[in-house]
């Protein structure tokens, strides 16, 4: 019995010819649509096991304008965070048939424009963002426009009026946890290190840490609140001029963990120990948190649920089951370690670091 080899790809066609029938009877009794007999479409099914037949996705997407691909922007895959929003968003469009193209467009907002209209020419079912560039694209074309060509939900970034929803952090709230658990522990003089204002992360973290302050009445510190990037290198600098001030703070808030590390470095450098001298507490809980000297008090979230919610939304937009646009918070929480001058439990140290 002849079965497909490399050099003859099977067509519908042949399948069809094997049972004696038209390219569209087979067609139907493949997609399970029709009014067909029972044994015409088992002998299709046969004959496609038979000859190895595999649908061409190509030459179903000319016809149905559906592809089962989604496009995937983010401005870093090497970032820990980015390459788990990719996982949580796989997990969940591999269940439902699509397949993900990923473009590493890098943070230049006409890079991302340009890596949406690309991904759009490929004729996508669907886009998922992960960074909101402020600028037009190609042709003085808006964020706003390209978004409405094919549903977009937007990840770790708020795009008003573009796209059909947005999953993001609770940032202000994570950020006014750090806060009060610093007054808890009796700090009144807090500096913050927080990243660009434009964009989302940025700018709710540093509200947050505003809101935090002005509800405890905390005293306002001249040069207290800093604005870096997202590097390490950044957070160094900025953490030496917090802690050289006249009246330097005893506790200093980080937007991320990469902050942290500098501020982390800056005070060892200037010999201020931690947590001794100065409280360090950070937005974002990585994997080495617990193996720092002291381990690193920080908001805590599930990053792989971002990417599965962004994608939930995405598809539920796709398929007509959701015409408004909506906005998704997705919770923090607060894990507390010695970096803050919390005692911590060198048993559940081991219990965490083995999870």
């Amino acid at each position: 019995m002849r079965t497909s080899s490399p050099s003859h790809p099977v067509r519908l066609e042949d399948v069809a010819r094997r049972v004696g029938v038209s390219a569209s009877t087979a067609s139907r009794a493949l997609n399970g649509l029709g009014e067909l007999s029972d044994d015409t479409r088992a002998a299709v099914l046969r004959a496609a096991r038979e000859l190895n037949y595999r649908p061409s996705r190509v030459a179903r997407s000319l016809r149905t304008r559906v592809t089962m691909t989604i496009g995937l922007v983010v401005p870093t895959i090497s970032h820990p965070f980015y390459g788990a929003v990719t996982h949580g968003a796989q997990s969940v469009l591999d269940r439902d048939g699509y397949s993900v193209v990923l473009v590493d467009s890098g943070d230049d907002p006409a890079a991302v424009m340009r890596a949406i209209e690309v991904l759009l020419s490929h004729e996508v079912d669907g886009l998922l963002v992960c960074t909101a560039p402020l600028g037009g694209g190609a042709g003085g074309r808006s964020l706003v426009e390209l978004a409405a060509r094919r549903p977009c939900v937007f990840i770790d970034e708020v795009a008003p009026g573009a796209g059909v929803g947005d999953v993001v952090l609770d940032n202000g709230v994570g950020v006014s946890m750090l806060v009060d658990h610093l007054v808890e522990h009796g700090h009144s003089r807090i500096g913050y290190v927080g990243g660009p204002e434009d964009r989302t992360s940025g700018l709710e973290r540093r509200r947050g840490f505003f809101d935090a302050a002005a509800r405890h009445r905390l005293p306002a510190l001249d040069g207290a609140v800093r604005e870096g990037v997202w590097t390490v290198g950044s957070g160094f600098e900025q953490g030496a001029c917090l802690l050289t001030l006249p009246q330097p703070p005893t506790a200093i808030v980080t937007a991320s963990a990469e902050l942290a590390l500098g501020v982390l470095a800056a005070a060892r450098r200037l010999r201020i120990r931690v947590p001794d001298e100065l409280a360090l507490v950070c937005f974002d809980d990585p994997f080495f948190a617990p193996l720092l000297e002291p381990s690193l008090t920080c908001v805590a979230y599930d990053t792989r649920a971002i990417g599965a919610e962004g994608a939930r939304l995405l598809l539920a937009a796709i398929e007509g089951r959701s015409n408004q646009a909506s906005e998704t918070r997705v919770p923090v929480h607060l894990v507390k370690r010695r970096s803050c001058g919390c005692r911590y439990d060198p048993a559940f140290e081991v219990a965490e670091l083995l999870s």
